[in-house]
C-alpha cells in the first residue's frame, strides 16, 4: 500500500514540476521572445535522446518514410517555409544522428568515415558560395537545409541500414504506401476534370507542387521494385515486386511527365549493361560511338528538332505525342521556358564561375539572364509574381549547381554520383552485395538522367528517395566489412527485412 502510494506521491511531483516548467517556459517567451528557440532545440534534443535510449530508431524513420508523402509547406518565419510535420522530424532524426555519434562512436567505422569523405566536397562548396552569395542570408538557409537532409537521409540511414539492411526498402514501403494514398487522390481528381492532361500540374497538390517530381518519385520506385525482383527469392517476392513495379509504373503514367519516362528508358539501359557485363573498353567505345553519331548528326537532328509540333499540353495528345514533344523548340512554352532558363543558368555561371551567385539564389538573379528570343508567357519578370504554371529554378541539377556554385559546385556533384557508379560497378562480378549495389544505381539513375531538366533536391520527398537509395548502395558496398569477413550471403540482407525485421541490435 505504502508502495502504490509513493508511486502516487512521484507522479503528483512529476505532474507538478511539469506544470511548473511549461508555465516557465510560457513565461521566458513571453519576457525574452528568442528564448522559443532555445526550448525548440531541447525539445528536440529531448525526442531525440527517447528515440535513441529505447533503439526505436527504425520506428522513428518508418513513420517519418509514411509522412514524407503528405507533408505540406507552412509559412514560417522571415518568409521561410515549413514542410509539416517531416521537417521537424527530420530535425530530430538529425539530434539522433549526432546522439549516435556521441554515444557510439564505436559504431562508425573506418569504411563509413570514409565514405562519408566523398560528402565533404559538397559540404565545403555549400559553405564556401554561402559566404560569397549575393544573397547570403537566402544561401544560408538553403545550404542549411539540404545539409542536414544529406545527414540525415544518406549519413544516418547509412549508419542504420549497416545496422538493420533491410530498413531503407522497408522505409520505401511505407513511402510507397503514402505515394499510393496521394495517387489515389490524384487520380480521383483527374477523372473530375474529364481526364484532361491540362490539369495534370495541379491534381497532385497539395502534396506533391508539380506532375513533374511525382513522376520523378514514382520512377525511381517502379525501376527499384522491377530491378528487386531479380534477387534470389522465392517466386512470391518476384510476384510482390513486380506488382509494385507495376503500381508505381503507372503512376508514372498518370503523371504525364515525360522526363520520367525518358529517365525510365535511361535506367533500364543501366539495367542492361548490368546483365550483359561488358568489359569496361565496350562500354567506353559504346559512349564514344554515340557521342560521335549525335555529333555528326548535330544537323539533321537539330532540323528534326524545328519540324516537331507535337505539344505536351494538346488535350488530344497521346502519352507518345507528349513525350515526342520534348523536341518541340519552337511552338511549346514549356520547352522554351526551359531552355530560357538554361541559357540563363550558363551566363549566370559565366559572370562568376567559380563561386556562383550563391546556393538558393537562382529564382531571384536569373532574370536580367534571360534570353528575350527565348521569353514566352511562363518567363518571369519579378521573382515576387510568377506567371500561372511557371515558377521552379533552372529546371537542371547541374546547371543550377553551375549557376549558384560555381564549377566546383558542379565537380562536387559529380564526384559524389561517379563515385556511387564506381562501387557498384567495380565489382559487379565478384561483390557478396552486388545485387543490392545493382539495385541501388540503377534506381539511382532515373535520377541521374532526369536532372538534366528538372531538380528536386531541395523537397525532403524526393531528397529522401534520392540520398536514401545511395546510403543503401554505400552500405551494401560496406556491409561485408562490419566484421572484416563475409559469408557472401549478407548481399540478400538488404531485403530480408521486408519479410523479417533484421536481428535486434
Amino acid at each position: 500500500m505504502s508502495s502504490k502510494s509513493d508511486h502516487n506521491k512521484k507522479l503528483m511531483q512529476a505532474a507538478i514540476a511539469l506544470l511548473i516548467a511549461v508555465s516557465g517556459a510560457f513565461a521566458a517567451i513571453f519576457v525574452f521572445p528568442p528564448a522559443l528557440w532555445l526550448l525548440i532545440a531541447l525539445f528536440i534534443a529531448f525526442l531525440a535522446y527517447i528515440i535513441v535510449h529505447f533503439r526505436i530508431e527504425s520506428a522513428f524513420m518508418k513513420g517519418l518514410a509514411f509522412l514524407l508523402p503528405f507533408s505540406l509547406e507552412f509559412p514560417f518565419m522571415s518568409g521561410s517555409m515549413l514542410r509539416v510535420p517531416t521537417e521537424p522530424m527530420i530535425a530530430v532524426a538529425a539530434a539522433i544522428l549526432v546522439l549516435h555519434v556521441l554515444r557510439r562512436p564505436a559504431s562508425i567505422k573506418m569504411p563509413v568515415v570514409r565514405e562519408l569523405a566523398w560528402t565533404l566536397p559538397l559540404i565545403t562548396v555549400f559553405a564556401v558560395s554561402t559566404v560569397f552569395s549575393s544573397m547570403p542570408f537566402v544561401s544560408f538557409k538553403f545550404s542549411f537545409v539540404n545539409i542536414i537532409y544529406l545527414l540525415v537521409f544518406y549519413v544516418l540511414m547509412m549508419i542504420l541500414s549497416r545496422e538493420k539492411p533491410g530498413l531503407f526498402p522497408q522505409m520505401l514501403l511505407f513511402y510507397g504506401l503514402g505515394f499510393l494514398m496521394v495517387t489515389l487522390l490524384s487520380l480521383y481528381r483527374f477523372w473530375q476534370w474529364d481526364w484532361n492532361p491540362i490539369v495534370l500540374r495541379g491534381i497532385f497538390q497539395p502534396f506533391y507542387n508539380d506532375h513533374t517530381i511525382f513522376g520523378a518519385s514514382a520512377a525511381i520506385m517502379s525501376i527499384f521494385w522491377a530491378a528487386a525482383s531479380q534477387m534470389e527469392r522465392g517466386a512470391g517476392w518476384k510476384l510482390l515486386s513486380w506488382i509494385l513495379a507495376g503500381i508505381f509504373l503507372t503512376a508514372v503514367l498518370l503523371s504525364g511527365s515525360r522526363g520520367a519516362l525518358l529517365s525510365l528508358a535511361f535506367a533500364a539501359s543501366v539495367w542492361l549493361l548490368f546483365l550483359l557485363k561488358p568489359k569496361p573498353a565496350l562500354i567506353v567505345l559504346g559512349f564514344v560511338v554515340v557521342l560521335s553519331g549525335v555529333w555528326m548528326l548535330r544537323e539533321p537532328l537539330a532540323d528534326r528538332f524545328q519540324q516537331t509540333e507535337a505539344l505536351s499540353y494538346d488535350r488530344e495528345s497521346g502519352l507518345l505525342d507528349r513525350t515526342r514533344s520534348v523536341g518541340n523548340v519552337t511552338t511549346d512554352v514549356s520547352n522554351l521556358e526551359r531552355l530560357n532558363r538554361w541559357v540563363s543558368a550558363w551566363r549566370m555561371f559565366l559572370e562568376k564561375p567559380l563561386t556562383g551567385f550563391g546556393p538558393g539564389t537562382y529564382q531571384f538573379q536569373y532574370i536580367p539572364f534571360q534570353e528575350p528570343g527565348l521569353m514566352n508567357r511562363l518567363s518571369v519578370t519579378n521573382p515576387w509574381n510568377v506567371p500561372e504554371g511557371s515558377g521552379g529554378t533552372a529546371h537542371s541539377e547541374y546547371l543550377l549547381a553551375l549557376s549558384e556554385m560555381g564549377v566546383f559546385g558542379l565537380l562536387s556533384w559529380l564526384l559524389l554520383m561517379g563515385r556511387w557508379s564506381w562501387l557498384a560497378l567495380r565489382r559487379w562480378r565478384s561483390h557478396p552485395n552486388r545485387k543490392q549495389m545493382m539495385i541501388a544505381l540503377i534506381a539511382l539513375s532515373t535520377y541521374f538522367f532526369h536532372a538534366l531538366v528538372n531538380n528536386f533536391l531541395t523537397t525532403d520527398k524526393f531528397a529522401f528517395l534520392f540520398w536514401g537509395t545511395a546510403a543503401w548502395l554505400v552500405s551494401g558496398h560496406l556491409y561485408h566489412e562490419k566484421d572484416e569477413v563475409g559469408d557472401g550471403e549478407e548481399g540478400l540482407e538488404g531485403l530480408e527485412g521486408l519479410e523479417r525485421e533484421g536481428e535486434s541490435r
